[in-house]
């Protein structure tokens, strides 16, 4: 998921880069698997003072529009934050539509410089075409936690979801998912930061930069 309960202020941008590993999610033949990575863009922008609006660029073969919007008050509200997050699209180059409904909570302070959150997550794919797979739903948890501020940071993340392998890829329906996203940094300005020895662009380890 790689996004809080917490929507963005209107009219406020950001933009993520995600990193997710499926270990052991291919099966080669009966003794050998593989780890399936994904690379995931997405841009989110806020419409109001309890909802944004997000963009995810799915691995280079699929997009999905989502909208949160926060169910215990307006965005500045500083306290504990509970949000829905509904989404759809299409996935696996446009054989599949895609829908999920996600429930989160995290900490509702945007000046931590920690921000733990956590959910439930079901997820949904559809065929398109008749030469495509047939599916059954995807839930799970997953919880994370968010290093920086709203200009920018890091996150740590780790799913565990009830997945059939529609494909027969996997032998073991229980998929556990690791990931990390860059989220208002890109690449550049991360690694340059951390070859020089100090933040360069946001700050990641407290939440006002001096």
């Amino acid at each position: 998921m790689h996004t809080t309960a917490q929507p963005l202020l209107k009219g406020e941008q950001t933009t993520g880069n995600i990193v997710t590993v499926v270990p052991k999610g291919a099966r080669v033949n009966d003794s050998v698997s593989k780890a399936m990575p994904s690379f995931d863009w997405e841009r989110r922008r806020g419409l109001d003072d309890r909802s944004d609006v997000g963009l995810r660029i799915n691995s280079f073969s699929g997009a999905i529009v989502s909208y949160k919007r926060r169910l215990d008050g307006v965005t500045l509200k500083q306290s504990r934050a509970t949000a829905i997050l509904v989404g759809a699209g299409f996935v696996n180059a446009g054989e599949h539509a895609h829908g999920e409904i996600t429930l989160i909570t995290s900490a509702g302070d945007s000046t931590r410089s920690t921000m733990p959150y956590g959910g439930v997550r079901l997820i949904q794919i559809m065929p398109l075409s008749t030469d495509a797979v047939s599916d059954k739903p995807t839930i799970g948890v997953f919880g994370g936690t968010r290093l920086g501020g709203r200009d920018g940071g890091i996150s740590l993340e780790l799913g565990v979801f009830y997945d059939r392998s529609a494909l027969g890829l996997r032998r073991n329906d229980l998929v556990i998912v690791p990931s990390i996203a860059f989220q208002g940094l890109s690449f550049k300005q991360l690694f340059s930061g951390m070859i020089a020895g100090a933040p360069r662009g946001p700050c990641l380890n407290r939440p006002v930069c001096t």
